[in-house]
Order: structure tokens, then sequence, then C-alpha cells
């Protein structure tokens, strides 16, 4: 299986007609540390969960680089801070060992003194957060394992462990102090966040899960750059920064620690791309505040703002991807798609590959002899398609492109012997068929010239869409090429469309309003 080299231009064809444009130190604890950074309750109603899964999912460990960290509690309506510690570095493990809990203190430093006294008597033993003002004394060896306990380890060594208690919330980890730009960030290697971190055995299990509490608009500051080119027309920046929050704010709010489920969404594209304070840029953080609270509404409800990377010159009826019809995700036009983030694309494959792979994923029908389009949308994808052997099956577009990995359903299925660069067009003779490869095209810098006879595909603009024409078939009966357009499911914004869209002048509520139907911006 191999993907062709692509080579393709966007190009109008040009007959007789031409169709119409479109630092180590000891463990240190402040306790009950009052700090200018608070988070106003009205702030926290603002808070989202999302798990970091990307880099930082059941993980033996987990490194923070902080010279100093607060610790805290979401305890209902407020977070409120317990301790500061300092340590020049941080290391979290899941700790397995067995212990017994003694005593109750409301400081760390009364836990750490008691903790000593067992250690000189040859025992090994460390401090406990258990929960706000409540601390104990874990003795190693003796007593029962926790699943819910951590330990926290400076760069020299000392220690602590907390874990849920009967409170079932795990603490939250803020920056101690701000980066040489004046943001309070929690620094993991890797990456960087705003607000606070939390790590914990979710479930009880012997690795860590890492959370990022945050509010909507830092949020956003780390999803759109990833989302979306930041170099991109700030009028698109705009638009996918209301379809970001829009998708967010239907997320859910909230900031309470949840054992049983620590976060609504994820910081991959099962959710929204997330990567945090270090993925930030200018453009981007200037879009989301220009377009601040915004999100989209239909029928005085807010909506869910689904968006793919492209289209392929028009957007799918919702239904006819997830079978349930909505009144705001319809099917429209995305001609301006002219620069899309992937070109079309052609998947070249044997007759004997596409059997293995039906095969492997139940669809056994012997030897290929033949691949046919069943049912096309009006988006012009791929609903169902008859897979042709010593049987015959009926399977859809969807099934097929996850048999062969494709991008998108907008697909067309090339075979040995077809001609797919002939259209129809309308000369002073009426409808006649021709081949592009042999005709004169106006390129997209608006050039007359001959067709390229090595270029991969030609794509024609209609009224209300974009086509693709493969400039060749194969060359045997044994292979078949797969030539589509688009990237993702094609339902609601495409974020190549708004690109091109905000480059023809059009502004960020108007680009909205095309791709979801009936809406309201507010």
């Amino acid at each position: 299986m191999k993907v062709i080299k692509r080579t393709t231009k966007y190009l109008c064809v040009l007959i007789a007609f031409v169709m119409t444009l479109f630092s180590v130190q000891n463990i240190m604890v402040r306790h009950g540390e009052v700090q200018d950074r608070t988070y106003a309750k009205d702030e926290e109603k603002k808070m989202l969960r999302v798990g970091l899964e990307g880099l930082y999912y059941n993980k033996a460990s987990i490194n923070m680089k902080n010279s100093s960290l607060v610790i805290g509690y979401f305890n209902g309506n407020s977070y409120v801070k317990e301790t500061t510690i300092e340590g020049g570095g941080f290391t979290f493990k899941p700790y397995t060992e067995s212990i017994s809990l003694n005593g109750s203190y409301s400081t760390y430093e009364a836990a750490k003194s008691a903790a000593s006294v067992i250690n000189a008597e040859g025992k090994e033993a460390y401090p406990v957060l258990l929960y706000l003002s409540t601390w104990t004394v874990a003795v190693k060896g003796e007593g029962s394992s926790d699943k819910y306990a951590v330990m926290i380890s400076s760069a020299n060594g000392e220690k602590l462990i907390y874990t849920v208690d009967s409170h079932n919330a795990y603490p939250q980890f803020s920056a101690g102090t701000p980066n040489k730009n004046g943001v309070y960030v929690v620094d993991l290697g890797e990456r960087q966040y705003r607000g606070r971190i939390e790590l914990g055995r979710y479930g009880g299990t012997g690795s860590l899960k890492v959370v990022s509490i945050v509010e909507l608009e830092e949020y956003l500051y780390g999803v759109v750059p990833c989302e979306m080119v930041s170099s991109w027309h700030v009028e698109a920046l705009k638009t996918q920064a209301v379809c970001a929050r829009s998708y967010a704010y239907l997320a859910g709010f909230g900031a309470a620690s949840n054992i049983s489920k620590p976060y609504n969404m994820c910081d991959t594209t099962s959710s929204q791309v997330y990567k945090g304070y270090g993925a930030e840029r200018k453009s981007t953080n200037e879009a989301v505040d220009a377009t601040r609270g915004k999100i989209i509404y239909y029928e005085g409800k807010p909506a869910r703002a689904y968006y793919s990377s492209t289209s392929g010159g028009s957007t799918e009826n919702v239904e006819d991807v997830w079978g349930s019809p909505m009144g705001y995700l319809r099917q429209v036009s995305d001609i301006y798609e002219l620069d899309p983030e992937l070109d079309p694309w052609i998947k070249e494959l044997s007759a004997d590959k596409i059997e293995k792979l039906m095969s492997e994923n139940g669809v056994k029908v012997g030897d290929i002899k033949d691949i046919r389009p069943f049912v096309m949308t009006a988006s012009g994808r791929v609903y169902s398609v008859e897979i042709v052997g010593d049987t015959s099956q009926v399977i859809t577009g969807r099934q097929l492109r996850k048999i062969f990995s494709l991008y998108s359903t907008k697909y067309k299925v090339i075979k040995y012997g077809d001609k797919p660069d002939y259209v129809a067009v309308l000369t002073s003779d009426g409808q006649s068929a021709v081949t592009i490869s042999d005709s004169y095209i106006l390129s997209g810098d608006y050039e007359v010239k001959k067709a390229s006879k090595d270029i991969e595909q030609f794509v024609t603009i209609t009224a209300d869409n974009l086509i693709n024409y493969p400039a060749k078939a194969p060359a045997d009966r044994d292979t078949y090429y797969i030539a589509g357009m688009g990237y993702g499911h094609g339902i609601g914004m495409s974020q190549s469309g708004a690109k091109g869209m905000a480059e023809a002048g059009f502004g960020y509520e108007e680009i909205l309003k095309h791709y979801y139907t009936g809406i309201e911006v507010r």
C-alpha cells in the first residue's frame, strides 16, 4: 500500500466555457500562606478538567521542575491553599508499600516532627497529607497498602505522601513562583500548564494520570494554536477560538477532584488538542481574547461546534455520518477551500492487498473483482460501497475508510481502463466530453496554459463543490486507486475552508454562520 507523491494543483478547466469561480533545597512548608494569586468563586465555575493523555497517561512517575509548588484543595466552591513546598524540583510516584497511619496533625511541620521521632527508633516514616489541615504519619512495613497513595520526593530526597482519605479528593498543585514572563505555570518538563495540576492513581491503579485544572479562556490559549496554524488569517483564528470554546463549554465545568471520573475531556484529537503554555502564540491568544466568552447557539441552546481539517469542497450532513440529524449541522458548499491543509490524495492498493485487508476486518468476499461506490451523499461522499469478489458485500464508506486508512469518505475508486479526467463541459455546440489533460486550463494564478501531463489530480470548482479528477488510471487490472479529497469527518466547520473564507474577506461570525446553519454567535 502506498500513497502516490502529491503534485496536485488546483485548476479550473477552460475549454470553450470557463467554469464560474467562485534549585535543590529541603522541602519547606509555609502552612496557610496567603498569596495574591487567588481564584474567585465565579472563576472556579469556569474551570475545566482536562486529562493529559498525550504525554502523561498511566505513568510510573511524573517530574515537576518548579522550584516551589502550592498545594491546595477545591473544597466545594473555591480553591483553598494548604501549603507551599520548596525543593528545586519534585518527583511523584505511586506509593505501593504497606503502611499504617499514626496520629493526627494540623500542619506539615507537626507531622514531619512526629515522623522524625519514629525514624529515630529505626523505622521508616513519612508525613502524610489527607486533606485541608489534616495530616498524619505513615509507618512503612506496617498495616496495609493504600491504593490511592502518591509520594512526592524533592531533589534532595525528602519525602511526603498524599492520598484521598474520606474526602475522595486529591490535592491540586500550582506554581509557587511565576516564570520569566510573569505567568504561573506548572512545569512538567516536556510541557508547561497554566492553572493547577492534579496527579493521582484514579481507579486505584498502580500508575499515575495527570489532570490539568484550567480556566476556560486560558485553556483555549493552549488549544487554538494546536488546532489551527497560528500564522493563518486572524478571522480564521477567531473562528477556531469560538468553535473550541463551544466544544469545551458543552464538555462541562468543574474543579473538584473526582477519583472515579477524573476528567471530561482529554488533550488529544479525541477531544481537542491541548499542549498548554508552551504552545501558545501571540496571534492565537489575541484571537481568543477578541472573542472572549463567545460560543454558538442554535434555537437558544449552546451548540457543539464540530469541525475537521479539510472538507474537500463540501461539508456533510451529520446524519450521513453519525445517524441522527441536527438542524445546524447541514451540508454546505466549501468552495473557498482552495489552499487546503491536505491536498487531494491517492492511495494505491493491489487486489491481493484489498482482499487481505477486507478479510482481516471480517469482510470475506474472496478474490477481488471490483469496488463500486453504492450510495453517495449530497456532498459527494461515499455512504456505502459494494465489494465484488467471489461473493459481493455492501459496507459503509466509513468502514472502507477505516479498513484502508483513508483520510476521508470523499473519494473515487479508479480502476484499469477508466478515463478519470474526462469531464462534461458546455461548448458552443452543446455538451461534450473532454479530457482535461488534453485541454487548456485556467490555473490558480489565472494563467491560461496547457494542462500538465505530470500532474496527479485536477480539481474543478463548481457552484457548490470541488471535484477531483485523477489524471491517470492504474496500468493493470489488479491495481486500484482510491482518489480522494478532504481530511476528517467533514461535519461542521472546515478549518481549511475557514482560512479561505477569511482570506476572501469574511469575518469570523460570517464564517461560523456559513458552516453552522441557523446559529447565533453570542
